[in-house]
């Protein structure tokens, strides 16, 4: 990316200016054009009161973004009000009657896994097989051996949260495939950091949240269906803007949202992956979400992953050079995504020290976690290596 559009990005972005941000597996820093899109959306809103038919607009134009970031069709995307709730909505389509197994990772975030584990211990599933990731990776042959005929989904992160190994999804999705498993991925650590094609990399099912590398609001996500799916997975709860014939399908072609009764003697789902929608979404964070997919669209993300991969390549020599014990895999072992991860005795205290010197990172386990974006320069890195070298 030329430094000049670099500069350029830095300077919508005020937190930048008072402190080196290097969290964005936890929470991105949002750009002006979001905080001003939700600033004025409240303004309005304490002005002028609720704006419904506008704001179910938000929707439409989230769900059409996020579909061009992803490579899908925007009748593939719901707006949700999290990636957990997302997966949970996904799990609920699916069909048990004849298969009862579900491979997932410990690599994943917990919620990628407990969500499996609580529907075994339900009785909904019968098996739930944890692989268990060494030294950061869980090897590919693994999920060959643990998927099989009765497996009826296979639930993956695209990138580890903790260790930052990046998952090959699209061979693992091929296992699924062949086994007649659907491949349901969690791409919160993905979406925004490195190009992402769901047709691609066969993805039946996807979720992925705005606040972490998509530099948005929290209280909003998105997921997607591959529309080969949608008869076959239809969710097993259902709110009134899931419904076939929702409010927005109505405000679609122009009609008033409420000119005839809802049902109340049949739950028929939408045919499009707003059947996931429950209810209403928070609005203002729609509308910030959806200047936060803009603010990602405006740059190629190709570039965007380049400039991540050289921010990592000179944290982890520099790290390396210091005797760290490395989580995060070398980038020969996986391309990754924007985290790296080092052990670090009492973790709490290092990340307060650092956080004295506005130097901002995470610490999870005894580890130590850092997550440059593409606003990023060399520059932070070794004010954060020099750091490092003084605590």
């Amino acid at each position: 990316m030329p430094g000049q559009r670099l500069v350029g990005v830095r300077q919508t972005i005020p937190a930048l200016s008072t402190r080196t941000y290097l969290d964005s597996a936890g929470a991105g820093l949002p750009p002006l054009s979001v905080t001003r899109a939700m600033r004025e959306f409240v303004e309005r809103w304490s002005r002028e009161g609720e704006r419904f038919e506008e704001w179910l607009d938000d929707i439409l134009k989230l769900r059409e973004r996020f579909a061009e970031l992803i490579g899908a069709r925007d009748n593939e995307v719901g707006v949700v009000p999290s990636a957990s709730i997302g997966l949970v909505e996904l799990a609920s389509s699916l069909d048990l009657s004849k298969r009862k197994k579900v491979v997932v990772s410990d690599l994943n975030f917990p919620s990628n896994v407990l969500l499996w584990l609580r529907m075994r211990e339900s009785g909904l599933l019968k098996k739930v097989v944890v692989l268990r990731g060494r030294n950061g990776i869980v090897p590919l042959d693994a999920w060959e051996r643990a998927i099989d005929e009765e497996t009826v989904a296979v639930a993956v992160d695209y990138v580890s949260w903790l260790s930052g190994y990046r998952e090959r999804v699209r061979e693992i999705a091929n296992l699924a495939h062949r086994r007649g498993a659907v491949a349901l991925v969690d791409a919160f650590h993905g979406v925004g950091v490195f190009p992402i094609d769901v047709r691609r990399d066969g993805v039946d099912g996807l979720v992925c949240g705005f606040y972490k590398w998509l530099c948005g609001p929290h209280g909003a996500a998105c997921v997607f269906l591959n529309e080969e799916r949608l008869n076959s997975m239809k969710p097993a709860y259902l709110g009134w803007f899931g419904v076939k014939d929702n409010v927005i399908e109505r405000a679609q072609v122009k009609r008033d949202p409420f000119d005839i009764p809802f049902p109340v003697d049949k739950a028929e789902p939408s045919a499009t992956a707003a059947r996931f929608e429950w209810g209403t979404s928070a609005a203002v964070v729609v509308r910030g979400a959806v200047e936060a997919v803009k603010f990602a669209l405006s740059t190629d993300p190709g570039s965007r992953f380049r400039v991540i991969t050289r921010r990592k390549e000179e944290l982890i020599t520099g790290l390396r050079g210091m005797g760290k014990k490395m989580l995060t895999p070398t980038l020969e072992e996986s391309p990754g995504g924007g985290i790296v991860t080092f052990e670090a005795k009492k973790h709490k205290l290092l990340v307060e020290k650092l956080a004295a010197k506005r130097i901002v990172v995470s610490g999870r386990y005894n580890h130590l976690r850092v997550s440059p974006h593409f606003y990023n320069t060399a520059e932070e890195i070794e004010l954060l290596l020099r750091a490092l070298r003084m605590v």
